[in-house]
């Protein structure tokens, strides 16, 4: 056999190799791109079967959310009405006339002296609390209190201050203490 002779037969060999090769790694990639494939679909096919599974409890949880967050809304203005309900009550008592703002702070003031000899202290704005009544009062139930020049951020009543122990008669502490004990009776009433 000439050399030509065997450079073709080597070359026809090498094609026939490289055909066989192609024929096997075209073989193996659709094998794999079948498998991959059916991968792909079990995949889908179960998170299609997990959705279809789970979207009823999503949305019954969704429900869940939005009436909790209707809840606090609603909660929410309840809160507001009610505190501006006690702001009413708040401006009421400011707005008392002189004769019953004293005589209902000289009722307040019998339970809340214990020695006689307090401080009293009344708001910044304060009208008709001021050392003429406390005179009177004094004259009246034999005591010696004293009025301070320090004037307090309440809105009406007053502070009596026996040495370290303060007795707060401010109609925001009485509202406040009143609060905790009729609230609930107020949502009953603003919301029957």
């Amino acid at each position: 056999m000439a050399l030509a002779d065997i450079k073709a037969k080597i070359k026809a060999d090498s094609q026939a190799q490289i055909k066989a090769l192609e024929a096997e790694n075209d073989a193996k990639v659709r094998e794999i791109s079948r498998k991959v494939n059916a991968e792909i679909k079990e995949v889908q096919d179960s998170y299609a079967a997990r959705l279809s599974k789970e979207e009823p409890e999503v949305l019954r949880r969704r429900e869940i959310v939005a009436e909790l967050d209707g809840r606090r809304i609603d909660l929410g203005v309840r809160q507001k009405l009610v505190g501006e309900a006690f702001e009413a009550s708040l401006k009421q008592m400011t707005e008392l006339s002189p004769d019953k703002y004293v005589k209902f702070a000289d009722s307040l003031m019998k339970q809340a002296v214990v020695t006689g000899k307090e401080v009293v202290f009344v708001g910044k704005n304060e009208k008709h609390l001021d050392q003429r009544w406390l005179d009177g009062y004094n004259s009246a139930n034999n005591t010696s209190l004293t009025l301070s020049a320090e004037k307090l951020p309440i809105s009406g009543g007053f502070v009596l201050r026996d040495e370290k122990i303060d007795t707060n008669c401010s109609w925001d502490m009485l509202l406040a203490a009143a609060r905790e004990d009729i609230e609930t009776e107020v949502v009953k009433r603003l919301f029957a």
